[in-house]
């Protein structure tokens, strides 16, 4: 293989060389006291979605042996820095912290030394949500759906529930603006024993416009179920009647959506 060092030739040797190599990635700004090696500590989440009243976990490991103890501190929009934990740093420069979560609230967490070096961790971002009753909530747009105290299904009362009413001239339509504060709804989607025997609705569930859920249920059929929302700013849910036998008249059917929740966080 002969190697070529001038000419064009070369040149374009060289230019196809830089252009196959790999792409470097960028970094996010390390943390203070951290070497050019790595982090003076490491920060992670457990997870990002914590359900209000669980630990949040928080693990990592210190770059300095000097480092034998570490404290966990919060922060929440408009409050200062507040210690939570402070545990030993294992043999192997590990450590483990939580936070029990009282508020469903997002916050920020630090990892800080609390004997050794002075250091800090970079910062991780966790939402701690609870499920609120959507019947509870005020809706933007309510068309076609009361909200009843008990409603039954195969037999069994479910409560409190949307029920469904069928209008010639209005579609169904309830939704809500949730900011982006909430990720998953669950609820009891079936239709009452109230319904004729040939009763079928389909039932539909949509974030921003974007069907997330939609089923068809006949009489004593339901499922209870959740569903991802994905962040949404706005939820709503509809239905629609159907006549599956083509009868002249529609079967009357009763669309029902029992226990609806939705699992939310806020800022504040």
């Amino acid at each position: 293989m002969r190697l070529l060092t001038s000419g064009p030739s070369a040149l374009l040797l060289a230019a196809s060389l830089t252009l196959a190599g790999p792409a470097i990635a960028t970094t996010s700004e390390p943390a203070a006291g951290a070497s050019a090696g790595g982090p003076a500590i490491s920060i992670a989440a457990k997870s990002m979605q914590v359900e209000r009243g669980k630990k949040v976990v928080v693990t990592g490991a210190v770059a300095n042996k000097r480092i034998t103890r570490v404290t966990l501190q919060q922060k929440r929009v408009g409050t200062k820095w507040k210690a939570q934990a402070t545990a030993k740093v294992k043999a192997d420069g590990s450590y483990k912290l939580k936070d029990k979560t009282t508020t469903a609230v997002t916050r920020k967490y630090r990892v800080i030394s609390a004997a050794g070096p002075k250091q800090k961790s970079a910062k991780v971002t966790v939402g701690v949500y609870e499920w609120r009753d959507l019947t509870k909530m005020q809706p933007r747009v309510r068309n076609g759906w009361t909200v009843e105290k008990t409603v039954s299904i195969n037999g069994v009362a479910y409560g409190p529930a949307y029920r469904g009413w069928v209008y010639p001239t209005v579609s169904s339509l309830v939704d809500y603006n949730l900011n982006r504060d909430c990720v998953s709804l669950r609820a009891r989607f079936g239709v009452s024993d109230a319904s004729d025997l040939a009763g079928r609705a389909t039932i539909s569930v949509a974030g921003d416009d974007v069907a997330v859920y939609s089923k068809s249920f006949g009489i004593t059929q339901s499922e209870y179920v959740t569903v991802p929302l994905g962040a949404p700013f706005r939820v709503g849910m509809s239905f629609t009647v159907e006549n599956p036998g083509g009868l002249p008249t529609t079967p009357n059917v009763i669309p029902v959506v029992a226990q609806p929740e939705v699992f939310c966080t806020s800022t504040k």
